[in-house]
């Protein structure tokens, strides 16, 4: 059995029904979260200051 490491960005917004998302996304060719993020971003994923993560769905339901 092999074992792998890879950075995974969670998001940190929340559901409709008030709970954590449960949304999460990383990259094959991620080195670091800084790598996650700007590989990402093109498909909605959003860093607002303090480093918080937000899912395209959350950034679209307006939770940031």
């Amino acid at each position: 059995m092999t074992a792998a490491s890879y950075p995974v960005i969670r998001c940190d917004g929340e559901e409709n029904l008030g709970g954590p998302c449960d949304a999460e996304t990383s990259h094959p060719m991620a080195q670091t979260v800084t790598d996650v993020r700007r590989l990402r971003a093109p498909e909605g994923w959003h860093t607002r200051p303090g480093g918080r993560d937000i899912c395209p769905d959350c950034w679209k339901d307006d939770i940031r």
